[in-house]
């Protein structure tokens, strides 16, 4: 009777969270018999993310984790390592315990032969060696992800191999910018499409807006930040929601509408706090940012000194520190004067080519 009742909670709360539901779905999951069921431990992962609970979306992760292994379900204990090891990198920015599961993962695999597992595990490790610089690695491990992705229907996996090699294309070697953004306009279609899951679509689309203002065209990355913006309505969840308005604020900043921007940054502060760790220093410094532009300089050196503590360190913190309040507004000043709005026509940086207008 017990086990009845425990896998209609389940389906329940696994009903509970395609809703969006996320606090009903934990409650339906507090039940005896929990913490050894393999499918309760997994919805309620999800839910605690969806909720705002990082900590225990991570520890149910690491639970269901250790339950496989003493049963001796490799294979899928190797899952859940590499999907730990996913969550680990898109919030915390932490990549020594990313690279940590991922060995593990790869470990419960030895002697497994080909398994859809080696997808995820590609994908999230191109992404690792990719925000590590390693871009040789970088290529090997997203065009792994795409090959095993498409060969075992892992959806994220090639999605995400196939933005890391975009981004690859811009920055390897001379770097061609005209094709990596043909191949991220791509992938952006592929999500608009619907093809992929709420979680891997909303990180793609910050991926896309990212490369756009990496490379000077905020024309780009405006419009990108559109099509998330009407996407995330009903879609999105967890810290997507956040990373939308941090996309907004930085929009807003450069239109020079800096009073709705900062309102977008506070609103992304609060809203990405219960899942970001040092990745906190992002929204923080985009904060920081809008008040310089504003002349907001007290309001500027807060929000860049909480995004330093963070392990963020931007260059308008030391200039704005050890100065007196008329050196810094005389800076500021200067800067006000020089600051020209840079088009997306401009030329990239030095050793990339061929940048198109968005």
């Amino acid at each position: 009777m017990a086990t009845v009742l425990l896998v209609e909670r389940v389906e329940a709360a696994r009903n509970a969270t395609r809703l969006g539901e996320w606090k009903q779905a934990l409650e339906l999951l507090d039940v005896d018999g929990a913490s050894d069921s393999t499918e309760c431990l997994e919805v309620r992962a999800e839910a605690s993310y969806g909720a705002g609970d990082f900590e225990g979306c991570v520890g149910s992760w690491e639970d269901l984790h250790s339950l496989l292994m003493n049963r001796g379900e490799h294979v899928e204990a190797g899952r859940v390592a590499a999907l730990i090891a996913m969550y680990l990198m898109m919030d915390t920015g932490l990549m020594a315990p990313v690279r940590g599961w991922l060995r593990t993962a790869e470990r419960h695999l030895e002697g497994t032969g080909d398994t859809p597992v080696w997808a995820i595990i590609a994908m999230v490790r191109a992404y690792e060696r990719f925000m590590c610089g390693s871009m040789n690695d970088a290529r090997v491990h997203a065009t792994a992800a795409v090959e095993l992705g498409e060969r075992f229907g892992v959806m994220p996996a090639v999605v995400i191999g196939r933005t890391c090699l975009a981004r690859l294309t811009i920055f390897d070697g001379d770097g061609d910018v005209e094709l990596g953004l043909g191949l991220l306009d791509e992938v952006g279609a592929l999500l608009m499409s619907g093809a992929a899951d709420p979680l891997t679509t909303g990180m793609m689309y910050c991926e896309i807006i990212c490369a756009a203002q990496g490379l000077l065209m905020p024309d780009l990355a405006a419009q990108w930040t559109d099509v998330m913006e009407h996407w995330r309505h009903g879609a999105a969840f967890g810290g997507i929601n956040g990373r939308c308005r941090v996309h907004r604020a930085e929009v807003l900043r450069v239109s020079g509408t800096c009073d709705l921007a900062e309102v977008e940054a506070i609103a992304a502060c609060e809203e990405l706090r219960p899942w970001m760790r040092r990745e906190f220093g992002w929204p923080l410094v985009e904060l920081g940012n809008i008040r310089l532009r504003a002349g907001d300089l007290d309001g500027a050196e807060q929000a860049y000194s909480e995004a330093s503590r963070l392990a963020w360190s931007p260059l308008s913190l030391a200039w704005l520190s050890c100065t007196s309040p008329a050196v810094k507004q005389t800076r500021l000043r200067r800067w006000l004067l020089t600051r020209s709005s840079i088009r997306s026509t401009s030329r990239p940086r030095s050793g990339l080519r061929s940048v198109r207008c968005a």
